[in-house]
């Protein structure tokens, strides 16, 4: 069993950006503001007019949790691993995860920058690891 979305969401611009390697979030063309989940409806203005934006990828940890007990028998071979909360520069929240493997001694606040991981042709995923310091 595979946990990944439907090919009809697969379809879906949020998707489709991810798997062409870059993290796009659903924009109001009239009041500027970025929301997720996408909606064709501003959460803020609640104007109809929206689209799609590059995102920065630049982000702030607002919260995360290592993950020790598979919550599904497909991911029994991926524990431990970790779930964040970042917080973006556009003001959107969102759920990800550092990529497996990569060890990280994370703090909350820390800067984060967007790394898109590509699971297949079709399918990527967000995730945020830290800035490095230069």
């Amino acid at each position: 069993m595979n946990i990944r979305p439907g090919k009809e969401f697969l379809s879906q611009p949020y998707w489709r950006h991810l798997a062409e390697g870059t993290l796009h979030l659903n924009s109001c063309n009239d009041c500027g503001s970025s929301h997720h989940p996408p909606s064709p409806l501003c959460p803020k203005c609640h104007s109809f007019n929206t689209g799609w934006k590059p995102a920065s990828g630049k982000g702030t940890l607002n919260s995360f949790s290592v993950i020790r007990h598979a919550v599904h028998p497909s991911l029994a071979d991926k524990v431990p691993y970790i779930i964040t909360l970042v917080d973006l520069e556009e003001g959107v929240r969102l759920v990800s995860g550092i990529p497996a493997g990569m060890d990280v001694d994370l703090e909350v606040g820390m800067p984060l920058e967007c790394k898109v991981v590509k699971i297949d042709d079709e399918f990527a995923l967000p995730y945020f690891v830290p800035v490095e310091n230069d």
